[in-house]
């Protein structure tokens, strides 16, 4: 029989009084009943009843500062081996979810450090884990946050599974992944977290696991009160065959878990590492004391890869003891320090895997529902981004070491931890802005330049942390068809949900006469226009002009023109690459909304505009193009012309200059053969044509 570390006799109820109540509560009682070992009341005092008297502190974190709980060694309250729970044994000859291997490899008593358990295997274990929050009636004391319940499941996550970069990296990575889970025992979608006030259960009496237990053989039950004045503890080992009853619970001191711990030096979250071990079949590395020196795989600790030792280790000492040094101080079974933990060992992550395999049967799931690595964890699986929301979580995400720049950054380093990513195609030359504010941890981001994934001191366009509240926003000018990839992470160990907010402003560049003041002035019979980028003038026209639904004219650019005759004036944006519509203003000032147009049209030429009307030679005129659809731009060309009533007194000016020359030369030779510089209108350009020109040449019209 291996002895265990005795606790002080005065303390000795202090961190079991509920599992003793339970084990005898048959038992007959004289008086009145005695007051709680460990209270903490709704005014955050601590009051400890034990065979010494009654001892009060002003806060948790004073008593766990105290003599009195370091005397107590009360870092856990796993109960000495005679005093655990036990459930019926089964047959457990068969594997679970890999199947070979028999119980007796991992049971309380033993250990076989057989290979088929190694995690160097395709099967990665996936537990799906319930928070149940226990707060005091009043609310007061007890609460925690989603998100610090997340970075605690993280901080799991990298401690099992050694993940690069975080403090479990010198570990062994056991392939044992947490989640929370996203369905309840009804199969309804859920949190994984749930919330209770009651101060009796809050100071963890009254049996709450019978009343908040989820399917114990299916879901890992973490509670979350006063632990009994212990940081944490769990009933018995994993091998003791309790899965499945409402008792086989994970239960943690609420100031100590995640990100929102406040029980220094216990404030990062080991300590559900240390009893999530034990929930695994690991005894603490000290059991046995020196008497397991010997057949060390079936005393002390059970396994060989961590040395005798006589003591659990204080702070983060180096522990030499039984004769020999040992680095067990580092092991998340001994009793140091949270900051001075950073590993199993090879033999312990077979032990706990092997536990999985013939105790905890139902317990893993392939892929727990809404739970698992992000699947834009790495670079090279990043999602698309939309414009608009972009909805995501770091949860569970590893850490890429991609780091930001100092300038980036407004708190200590440049990590980008549990990071994500995402890449973007640039529409148009614009402004990018992205943000994550309003996540529900604190989040950092780069926008980094080009298509492949970067490396730290790569080219990075934008970075932000801290710029709304303690979440990052950034802007950036970008151009056409440029390939950006973005990072989403935290600068802390922190992870969560977050909503990528892309929003993105194209560079407008209007055409030159987007504005009516800044017409141009048509001094061809045919000019070429676009409406690319051109903004409305902000009144439509008359229902009379169009064709088709509604008198709305957008984008719209503008041209001023004087008739060179009077006569019939031809205005049309004929063959335009966008659905044109067309007005005209006799006016040499620009028109408003009450201005009437002495001539529009729309749909004339297929979906383009074509006008006639009289005009007076010297007369001004102000002409307008756009669209009767919104966003519908494009390219066209004007054509103006006038025809002068009875007839053109000077049809040799082929270009309308004036003079004839020989731009009406080069004009009608242009044309050869075609009717489109007929002089004489006989259907044809031709000798008689060309005589008829030299003849007036030089004469002004």
């Amino acid at each position: 029989m291996r002895s265990f570390l005795a606790l002080s006799a005065s303390l000795a109820c202090l961190s079991f009084s509920s599992m003793a109540d339970a084990q005898s509560r048959n038992a007959p009682r004289n008086g009145p009943s005695p007051a709680p070992a460990f209270w903490v009341h709704d005014d955050g005092t601590v009051e400890i009843n034990n065979t010494d008297g009654r001892t009060k502190f002003r806060s948790i974190e004073a008593y766990l500062e105290s003599d009195l709980f370091e005397v107590a060694k009360n870092r856990c309250g796993l109960p000495p081996e005679n005093d655990r729970v036990a459930g019926p044994i089964d047959d457990l000859d068969f594997g679970g979810v890999a199947g070979g291997g028999s119980a007796s490899d991992c049971s309380c008593n033993q250990t076989n450090p057989s290979g088929i358990y190694n995690a160097e295997g395709d099967i990665t274990y996936q537990i799906p884990v319930v928070f149940h929050v226990i707060r005091n009636s009043a609310g007061t004391q007890g609460n925690i946050s989603e998100a610090c319940i997340q970075n605690q499941v993280l901080t799991l996550n990298e401690d099992f599974n050694a993940i690069s970069g975080s403090p479990g990296a010198p570990g062994t990575n056991c392939q044992i992944e947490f989640v929370l889970a996203s369905v309840d025992p009804s199969g309804n979608a859920t949190s994984g977290i749930t919330y209770s006030d009651n101060s009796t259960w809050f100071n963890d009496g009254g049996g709450y696991y019978n009343s908040l237990a989820w399917d114990t053989s299916r879901y890992m039950n973490v509670y979350t009160n006063t632990a009994s004045g212990a940081l944490g503890y769990v009933p018995a080992l994993g091998c003791s065959n309790i899965d499945g009853q409402a008792q086989d619970r994970v239960v943690i001191l609420y100031s100590a878990i995640g990100n929102c711990a406040t029980a220094s030096p216990y404030n990062l979250g080991r300590t559900l590492t240390h009893e999530v071990g034990h929930y695994l079949g690991l005894e603490h590395t000290f059991a046995g004391g020196c008497s397991s020196s010997g057949n060390c795989n079936n005393n002390g600790d059970l396994t060989c890869d961590t040395l005798p030792q006589q003591s659990p280790t204080s702070s983060c000492s180096s522990s030499s003891s039984c004769g020999q040094s040992h680095q067990n101080q580092r092991n998340y079974m001994d009793y140091s320090i949270d900051s001075c933990m950073n590993q199993f060992t090879y033999e312990q992550h077979l032990r706990m895997r092997c536990n999985l395999e013939h105790y905890r049967v139902q317990l893993p799931c392939t892929d727990c529902a809404g739970g698992g690595i992000p699947e834009n964890d790495e670079c090279s699986n990043a999602i698309a981004l939309v414009d608009g929301p972009n909805e995501g979580t770091t949860f569970q995400a590893t850490y890429s070491g991609v780091t930001s720049a100092p300038s980036c950054s407004t708190s200590a380093g440049i990590a980008v931890r549990n990071d994500v990513w995402y890449s973007y195609t640039v529409p148009s030359n614009g402004l990018l802005t992205l943000s994550t504010c309003g996540a529900s941890f604190n989040s950092r981001l780069n926008i980094w330049d080009g298509a492949s994934c970067p490396s730290s001191g790569g080219p990075l366009l934008a970075c932000s942390d801290n710029d709304c509240g303690d979440d990052a926003i950034a802007s950036v000018f970008v151009f056409g068809g440029q390939e950006i990839i973005v990072q989403v992470g935290s600068p802390a160990n922190e992870s969560g949900n977050f909503v990528l907010e892309l929003a993105f402003d194209e560079i407008i560049d209007p055409p030159v006469n987007d504005d009516c003041a800044d017409a141009t002035a048509i001094t061809a019979a045919v000019t070429e226009f676009t409406t690319i980028d051109a903004s409305g003038s902000g009144f439509g026209l008359p229902l009379s002009c169009s064709t088709s639904s509604g008198p709305d004219v957008f984008s719209d650019v503008w041209f001023s023109w004087t008739a060179p005759c009077t006569g019939f004036a031809t205005i049309a944006s004929c063959g335009s690459e966008f659905d044109s519509r067309l007005a005209v203003y006799a006016s040499s000032t620009c028109p408003n909304s009450s201005s009437a147009p002495v001539s529009c049209a729309d749909n004339i030429c297929g979906d383009d505009a074509s006008v006639t009307f009289l005009a007076l030679e010297g007369q001004a005129f102000q002409i307008r193009v756009g669209s009767p659809i919104e966003g519908d731009e494009g390219q066209g060309a004007l054509f103006v012309d006038c025809e002068p009533i009875g007839g053109n007194p000077c049809p040799e000016d082929l270009n309308d200059d004036g003079t004839i020359n020989g731009a009406d030369l080069g004009l009608l030779l242009a044309a050869w053969g075609t009717d489109g510089a007929d002089i004489n209108d006989d259907g044809n350009t031709n000798g008689a044509d060309l005589g008829l020109l030299l003849s007036a040449w030089g004469e002004d019209c």
